[in-house]
């Protein structure tokens, strides 16, 4: 039947309303009609930007569920970070330079020891990255690269914003990444573990995964019986896929800019493909002119809360960094995942998980730093 003329126009204002709320309601945090009702009421109470220039810092997280001890590794990101930014460098690689500090660990689940699927072989990442112009560039599931957020900077050079799969492989290739296996032994055993637990149907598993028909869905070239057995210790079996451990940078400038970037390994307990959070606009990462935040979690809880734009609008609203990362972490708490978020601002910043997180956080010129502290008070080495 052929379209009528009311149905057309009914069609266009509903996209017009979408085009004006962002495209798409916010099922996260604040809700969006609340935030569009308290704009103008908000605006007004909201106090201007500090004047220029700012002191420059970096933070630096390495994911919810990371042992607090592993801050040592994101010292470091930071201080890769703050040494671009002090040689007057783009923002942008300054977060970009910092994460490559983090995949390059292989405490953490990124680049180099990134979760193995349940295959026992298939590594799949996500990064992306962004700065408070409005710039954003991010790969999914792009596997056999060493640093999946050089990519996603490389991609912000390109007419795009995403690749994905095959094609972000294949372009980190053009740019001169030879083929790299990011696996790690101890990875390679945990998802041998997992194995074993899912045919078991072990307790442990996340709920959804006990009542999903895995077998029926399994979408990887190698079956899930021919890549071997291996009898699960409890420390390796206890909670599969409870630590995420995406890892961020978020950067300010001198000038007044921001700048933040994501990388992770994904979890391991997934079907071929599975893309979360990170690549995602405005779920995982989101700079503004009023700062910039990093999230790490479960990743499907953050795209629903679209949550990182809605910590962009609560610092438009004047909102702390330091309460903006609490409400994200209760906005996703309350949808029952796992949630951590660094926040940086103008003049602070601040981070917040509902389980242990390793994180740190200095401005330039400074030897105070933020973050937990590990043995019994002593920084690290």
């Amino acid at each position: 039947m052929p379209t009528s003329r009311s149905s057309l126009a009914g069609l266009a204002c509903l996209l017009a309303l979408s085009a004006c709320n962002g495209g798409a309601p916010s099922t996260g945090g604040a809700s969006s009609n609340a935030s569009t009702s308290n704009t103008a009421a908000s605006n007004a109470a909201v106090p201007p930007l500090p004047a220029t220039p700012w002191k420059p810092a970096a933070i630096a997280h390495g994911g919810v569920g990371s042992p607090p001890d592993r801050v040592d590794g994101c010292r470091r990101a930071v201080d890769a970070a703050l040494a671009v930014l002090e040689a007057g460098g783009d923002p942008v690689d300054a977060a970009a330079a910092g994460v490559v500090v983090l995949e390059d660990d292989p405490r953490f689940n990124a680049g180099t020891g990134s979760r193995v699927r349940i295959d026992g072989k298939t590594v799949q990442m996500d990064a992306s990255i962004m700065d408070s112009s409005g710039r954003f560039a991010a790969v999914a599931a792009i596997e056999a690269v060493k640093n999946p957020v050089k990519v996603a900077r490389a991609v912000l050079d390109t007419p795009h914003l995403l690749l994905a799969g095959d094609g972000a492989t294949r372009f980190a290739r053009t740019l001169g990444m030879p083929p790299y296996d990011p696996a790690t032994d101890e990875m390679r055993a945990k998802a041998r573990a997992l194995q074993d637990q899912l045919r078991r149907n072990d307790p442990a598993l996340p709920e959804r995964w006990r009542k999903f028909d895995w077998r029926k869905h399994y979408n990887f070239e190698t079956p899930i019986l021919e890549t071997g057995l291996e009898s699960p210790s409890p420390a390796r079996s206890a909670t599969p896929g409870r630590s995420t451990d995406t890892v961020g940078v978020a950067v300010r400038t001198v000038d007044g800019r921001f700048a933040v970037a994501l990388s992770t390994g994904g979890t391991s307990i997934t079907l071929r493909g599975r893309v979360g959070d990170v690549p995602i606009y405005g779920a995982g990462l989101f700079a503004g002119p009023r700062g910039a935040s990093a999230a790490t979690g479960e990743g499907e809880r953050i795209i629903e809360a679209a949550l990182a734009r809605e910590v962009n609008a609560w610092l438009e609203q004047g909102t702390s960094p330091d309460d903006a990362a609490r409400r994200a972490v209760d906005a996703v708490v309350r949808k029952k995942g796992d949630i951590g978020v660094i926040v940086i601002g103008p003049t602070t910043m601040a981070a917040a998980a509902n389980l242990p997180m390793a994180w740190a956080g200095r401005e330039s010129g400074s030897n105070a730093w933020l973050g937990p502290i590990p043995d019994g008070g002593k920084p690290p080495p």
